[in-house]
């Protein structure tokens, strides 16, 4: 551990180095040096600043950037600092200063607040692949500089990461809530901070509680009721079963207790184990172990990850058992079609990735903007919820499609890969 830390204290040194060298060049070709400082503290974050050599020979006051902190355990990657000013002598143009003529200091211009997006996904989960692509790429489009994007599966870990963006003085915080009693007090000091606190995804019914100025996300319990009443209307009969592919998240069991209040039979949750998400093979095994085990009538994944391994499982079994989904794949449209899947309800990756990156624009909008949002929720105010409509892709869905919707499907596939083309692209 104590080399890991070491090793990125090294990185950042190199970081702040570079940032040093740039701005002494920007400033002309005076001599100047300057030591970078590091101090671990106790519960392993190293802080550095910089001090700069005066005429006398002493050292100055250390310079201490607002992001300054590293996190223990990050290793295999470029950290940098937030720009420090460094006043350095030059000699004009044409030498005609002497060499004891100070220069007016160059002030660089002021570094970028700080904005972090933390959420609960796995770096191997496509909808957080997804999420976190769009993010940042709103981010560009919105002329936001410095927003930090962090996936942490362990509910530690993403309560860490919280507290340590509010240590790097972030203006606006952003992370959703998969455990509440687990996130509570980082996601409370973060509003006492001042920072403007926005959740997002998962736990939706407790940002109130920890002072969220607004919530996006996905109307999990009503997802899970918009499935119930896709297997009623299919003539299911008999158990159900609720795929939840992560332990701890209050989203997914939204989802289940959604499902089992409308679902006409009974539903049986099912937890797979962690990293099977994308293992179709590990996870169908789960999963058609669960089928035979409750003579299950249907299935319905919460991830559309798990939508293959759910149907291989079904079709290994020679099963009726009926296969939903809340989540999408690029062959949801097809599978459907195909009667392999009944349904799939969008997850709203993409549309929570858009408000997310908007509602952090709206407190970088201003600094009386960023104020008045900060004092809101300094003062408890309620927070506005905003909950995607779950809609389902399913065959009656399919059957309103423009009729060209098949070639298009077939002129995509044949171009990208022919030997998995569906086979009405054939006939």
């Amino acid at each position: 551990m104590l080399s890991k830390q070491w090793r990125l204290l090294s990185l950042a040194l190199l970081a702040i180095i570079g940032i040093v060298a740039g701005a002494v060049f920007a400033a002309g070709h005076g001599d100047t040096e300057v030591r970078v400082s590091a101090y671990r503290h106790d519960d392993g974050r190293v802080e550095v600043g910089l001090q700069q050599r005066a005429a006398d020979g002493s050292w100055g006051e250390r310079s201490l950037a607002q992001n300054r902190f590293l996190r223990p355990g990050v290793t295999g990657e470029w950290l940098h600092s937030s720009p420090i000013p460094v006043h350095v002598a030059h000699d004009d143009d044409d030498d005609a200063m002497s060499d004891d003529v100070m220069s007016e200091p160059v002030a660089p211009p002021e570094p970028a607040a700080l904005y972090c997006v933390i959420h609960h996904g796995s770096d191997t989960d496509p909808f957080w692949n997804s999420f976190e692509l769009l993010a940042r790429h709103s981010a560009a489009e919105l002329d936001l500089p410095n927003v930090d994007v962090i996936g942490e599966p362990d509910i530690a870990d993403q309560a860490a990461a919280i507290t340590d963006c509010v240590d790097r003085g972030a203006v606006s915080i952003a992370s959703t809530i998969p455990d509440f009693d687990g996130l509570q007090a980082a996601l409370t000091g973060a509003r006492t901070s001042g920072a403007v606190l926005i959740t997002f995804n998962s736990g939706a019914d407790f940002a109130g509680q920890v002072g969220s100025t607004v919530h996006y996300g996905l109307d999990d319990h009503g997802a899970g009721q918009l499935a119930g009443r896709e297997f009623n209307d299919a003539g299911a009969a008999g158990t159900v079963l609720c795929v939840v592919h992560e332990p701890v998240n209050i989203g997914l069991e939204d989802r289940c207790d959604g499902l089992e209040s409308v679902y006409s039979g009974e539903v049986v949750r099912v937890p797979i184990p962690v990293g099977t998400l994308t293992d179709p093979v590990a996870s169908g095994t789960a999963i058609g172990g669960a089928i035979v085990e409750h003579q299950a009538a249907g299935v319905v994944v919460l991830n559309g990850e798990l939508i293959n391994g759910a149907i291989g499982a079904v079709q290994f079994l020679g099963s009726d058992a009926m296969v939903g989904a809340i989540g999408q794949s690029d062959a949801a449209l097809v599978l459907v079609y195909e009667g392999h899947l009944l349904f799939a309800i969008d997850d709203g990756a993409l549309t929570q990735a858009t408000h997310v990156m908007l509602a952090i624009k709206n407190v970088d909008s201003s600094p009386s903007a960023r104020a008045m949002l900060a004092l809101t929720a300094s003062q408890g105010g309620d927070t506005t919820t905003m909950l995607i409509r779950p809609f389902a892709l399913d065959r009656a869905y399919i059957d309103n499609l423009p009729p060209t919707w098949m070639d298009q499907v077939c002129a995509i596939a044949l171009q990208i890969a022919p030997d998995q083309a569906p086979s009405f692209c054939t006939q």
